[in-house]
């Protein structure tokens, strides 16, 4: 049954009028491609046409669906309905693209006509799913996007907007790339074959249906994603299980593409299991990253989290625990299960010092972003132009000068003693984790 906000949608985009203008666009830019010779085709036309109205006009569409009701000052009155975070995710990104989503079906349904007649059922089919699949991961990213930003109060101006847009336009980008990848008619776009088969955890399979899964795996989570930040927006709680979900799932994900390392295949059988947990801890690496500059770093949050380890009450803290901080814990527990790998299997003491230097600039690295964000307003910009600093500048300077041994302190690399380079970063670490730590405290106490 349609929500209320769904139904809305659809009364104030599906007017007569403008079905009307719609159908009649298209069947005239039909009728003209199919009149027009061999070189232009209907089914060229819907495509170009479905990219346009779907991906680039639908994403922002999406991402001023609620940035449109903040501007209007009716946000705030939806958000007190008695609407559910289904319904209301729903409503936005589906009622708000649906006059998009009519041109697109338009669209599709030529294209679909169009590969029946042409003896191709099978790809025509594939490709139906596929352009589903990036107009919703264009439009829900775009979404995503926005409920981000309105969760960091940042301002709603056109700049904003077309943000937002650009970052569905960045993902359904990604998505044409990995489709077009196993295309044997993209060889000229990509400059080299396409491949037929995916080599994923030793199984080799079609790339067709790898990829066509993946992608919808990856639509349902960016999904799950808007789902749960419009929990928040509407004031809910949301549990640590599902970020846990996907952590699982990114880690076995990018773990099964270690063939694909240059020589992976002639590698010995403890350098397998080594890569897979590497990039497994890579993977949990950028995700920790890309949380801790969204995600909003309350010192608020982080003071009920030392009070409730002070009082024995763990569980609670563990169960509210931001996704940054469960992204940190996850590569630590995948760094160290790396570092035992390569000691039990005598790999030598260069791996496994890579390995701790890594984690000691990431635990740096977050420590840098906490303390900017307790000390001013706008702190993540400052750290990331000293994170720009020290693995830039500093680095880009020590080079030039002739001071490359003190690089393994600015970035990982190998040092002499191995062991070095390491033992000074987790010093970094410390300070900037005490620093940060009482920064913090002492912010709380100034509020207080």
């Amino acid at each position: 049954m349609m929500g209320p906000e769904f139904r809305r949608n659809l009364w104030l985009e599906l007017t007569p009028r403008r079905i009307v203008f719609m159908v009649g666009f298209l069947a005239l830019v039909f009728f003209a491609a199919a009149v027009s010779g061999p070189s232009y085709t209907p089914y060229s036309a819907a495509e170009t046409i479905y990219y346009l109205i779907v991906v680039i006009w639908g994403a922002r569409n999406a991402g001023l669906s609620i940035v449109g009701e903040i501007r209007d000052r009716t946000w705030d009155l939806q958000r007190l309905s008695s609407i559910g975070a289904g319904e209301m995710t729903w409503g936005k990104l589906l009622g708000s693209t649906i006059y998009n989503w009519l041109g697109g079906a338009i669209c599709l349904a030529v294209m679909l006509v169009y590969g029946f007649a042409h003896g191709a059922p099978m790809s025509a089919i594939l490709d139906l799913v596929y352009y589903v699949i990036v107009g919703l991961v264009a439009q829900a990213s775009a979404l995503l996007a926005s409920l981000v930003a309105i969760r960091r109060r940042s301002a709603h101006s056109r700049l904003d907007v077309f943000l937002y847009q650009l970052v569905g336009i960045v993902a359904a980008l990604g998505v044409f790339y990995l489709w077009q990848a196993a295309d044997p008619e993209s060889a000229l776009l990509f400059g080299k074959k396409s491949t037929d088969i995916i080599n994923w955890w030793d199984a080799i399979i079609g790339a067709r249906p790898f990829l066509l899964i993946s992608l919808a795996a990856f639509t349902a989570w960016i999904l799950a994603g808007c789902y749960r930040e419009m929990r928040r927006e509407l004031k809910m709680r949301n549990g640590p299980l599902v970020w846990f979900g996907f952590l699982v799932f990114i880690g076995l994900y990018v773990a099964g593409f270690d063939a694909w390392l240059p020589h992976a295949e002639a590698m010995a059988q403890w350098n397998t299991v080594a890569l897979r947990l590497a990039l497994a801890a890579t993977a949990y690496g950028v995700l920790t990253y890309v949380m801790v500059l969204l995600e909003p770093k309350d010192r608020v949050l982080y003071r009920w989290y030392g009070s409730q380890v002070a009082t024995g009450a763990i569980g609670r803290a563990l169960w509210s625990f931001q996704a940054w901080i469960m992204s940190y814990i996850a590569t630590a527990i995948v760094a160290l299960a790396l570092i035992w790998w390569l000691s039990a299997q005598h790999a030598g003491a260069w791996y496994p010092a890579l390995t701790v230097a890594g984690l000691g600039f990431l635990t740096r690295d977050v420590a840098i972003f906490v303390f900017f964000a307790a000390t001013r307003r706008r702190g993540d910009f400052a750290a990331i132009v000293t994170l720009i600093g020290l693995y830039v500048l500093i680095p880009a300077i020590l080079d030039g000068i002739g001071g490359k041994a003190a690089l393994p302190f600015f970035y990982p690399t190998p040092s002499n003693p191995v062991w070095m380079g390491p033992a000074i970063v987790w010093g970094e670490a410390v300070i900037a984790v005490v620093v940060a730590v009482s920064r913090v405290v002492l912010s709380e106490k100034r509020a207080a």
